[in-house]
């Protein structure tokens, strides 16, 4: 595997404009060119491909392009990309890549003779159905991000390790951020140095060369655990769409190894940031929270504000690419794009102190509900008991799920992850019962030892509301609690209200305090 230099080969005399189309793919226009009926024939153009839109299915291209990290030139390397991105996507979206089929010099796709391309056909989906497209039209259901998390976790739990010990993920990652920080250093001259900050960019590459080098053990460690897989590697709003209405991946990095054989935690820094330049942290620390509940690799907070850096640097950095090839009258709006990502990567390399928040109460006081509103206003990572207990079973298949022993397991597997999780420098929302008093001294003590603010709220609501709660949220299904009316019974037998000077307590979960 090659590592790519984004500032190495210039763009070669391949590169095509977008109004100069081979003949062979302008005769896509026209619907004799297709083996099926077609709607209105609509065409979709990135730097990389051309996408027909026919109705049922869509047909993608590889321009001949080389741009030194991305190389389909020839027919060879063409059709290599395109078997590879139907490979490579399949295992997210296998409804959606259907097969690579031959262009022919003679009638296209239904020709015979010389192959002069290579597309991929695909199901066409409603763009509409996109993430960003949810996004901007107040659309978007923040309980698709459980739903996304979940997938990434199982796909992670499955891709391919990284076996091969001549590659250096470390040295790969300082590559990548040199060449993100030297691009944009390149393009801060005159036309842009209102806008790209040459100082802010110095600080971003003295604060890059420390901690890369303070996180080299870290990095190598994560390496020797096999964090390091085939991973999506362009894990964004735009590449996540709503199929059946069920959140689906597709369009992963297949044109370049190095994008993609990633840390784990890396692969899902690019959707983190990517809430975060969309204003939405909330829905950031959301997918986070349920990414690290069901997977648990919490370890991996320490990589994650380098990993944020370094993504927020890539979309910086193809901003200034962009801008500096369109004409100067048109530059402006990309200049200003870099600089709104770099200033993003900006706000990765300021720590602040981290605070513990805690909330407790009976089944159906509403903690998760008041947890989830805290959760993106503090920019904390959230650690439930009921996700945390199901996630630890399987290591205690003997044990009784809501039994004694579990759930001294369970707040000590909750209090571990806290403590990792406040080291990294993020803050952490805890969500429990509490009931025992010797539970919540425990949290007191947590905070003392980390040397961080405790912020602990009891939910203090009446008997019939909490019973209300339950009926409801056993009927909606989608609670990953299981605590009944019965374990509200059993909970309200022995309940004796916190007595804690610390203690704040609430008399609902509507707002976060």
């Amino acid at each position: 595997m090659n590592s790519p230099r984004l500032n190495s080969p210039k763009l070669t005399s391949l590169r095509l404009k977008s109004l100069e189309l081979p003949g062979h793919i302008q005769v896509f226009f026209k619907p004799e060119t297709y083996p099926h009926p077609t709607g209105t024939i609509d065409m979709i153009q990135t730097h990389a491909s051309w996408v027909f839109l026919t109705g049922d299915f869509a047909y993608k291209f590889k321009k001949p392009v080389d741009f030194g990290f991305m190389d389909f030139s020839t027919l060879a390397k063409r059709h290599y990309y395109c078997e590879q991105e139907l490979n490579l996507n399949r295992r997210l979206a296998p409804d959606l890549y259907l097969e690579v089929l031959p262009v022919y010099q003679q009638r296209g796709l239904q020709g015979h003779g010389k192959i002069i391309d290579y597309c991929l056909k695909m199901v066409q989906f409603d763009q509409s159905g996109l993430f960003d497209q949810k996004l901007a039209h107040g659309e978007l259901n923040p309980q698709w991000m459980d739903d996304l998390a979940t997938d990434v976790v199982h796909f992670h739990a499955a891709a391919e390790i990284n076996n091969d010990p001549d590659i250096n993920h470390a040295a790969l990652l300082t590559e990548h951020i040199h060449d993100n920080l030297s691009i944009a250093a390149r393009h801060a001259d005159a036309a842009s140095a209102a806008i790209i900050d040459a100082d802010k960019l110095h600080r971003l590459a003295t604060w890059a060369e420390s901690t890369l080098q303070n996180k080299q053990t870290a990095l190598a460690q994560r390496q020797y655990e096999h964090h390091i897989r085939h991973c999506h590697g362009d894990m964004h709003f735009r590449n996540i769409t709503l199929i059946d209405g069920k959140p689906t991946l597709f369009d992963c990095i297949e044109f370049n190894d190095a994008y993609r054989i990633i840390d784990t935690m890396n692969d899902v820094a690019f959707l983190i940031m990517d809430c975060d330049a969309h204003g939405r942290p909330d829905l950031g620390m959301r997918f986070l929270s349920r990414y690290l509940e069901f997977g648990g690799d919490y370890a991996g907070l320490a990589l994650l504000p380098l990993y944020l850096f370094y993504r927020a640097g890539v979309r910086g950095k193809v901003a200034c690419i962009l801008a500096n090839e369109l004409p100067a009258a048109q530059q402006p709006p990309q200049w200003q794009e870099a600089a709104r990502y770099f200033n993003l990567a900006h706000t990765y390399t300021r720590a602040s102190r981290p605070a513990l928040f805690a909330i407790g109460g009976l089944s159906g006081s509403g903690k998760s509900y008041l947890a989830l509103d805290g959760c993106g206003k503090e920019r904390a990572i959230m650690i439930r008991s009921d996700a945390t207990r199901k996630r630890i079973a399987a290591n205690f298949p003997h044990m009784e799920l809501y039994g004694k022993p579990m759930h001294s397991h369970t707040y000590k597997a909750m209090f571990d992850a806290a403590r990792t999780a406040l080291a990294a420098g993020f803050s952490v929302i805890l969500d429990a019962t509490f009931l025992h008093p010797d539970s919540r001294q425990q949290v007191h003590a947590l905070a003392k030892a980390c040397d961080v603010p405790l912020h602990f709220f009891w939910l203090d609501v009446d008997t019939p509301t909490l019973k209300t709660n339950i009926r409801r949220r056993q009927q909606s299904g989608h609670d990953i609690s299981d605590a009944d009316l019965t374990v509200l019974d059993l909970q309200l037998a022995e309940y004796q209200r916190p007595s804690e000077a610390w203690v704040r307590f609430l008399k609902t979960a509507d707002d976060w305090p």
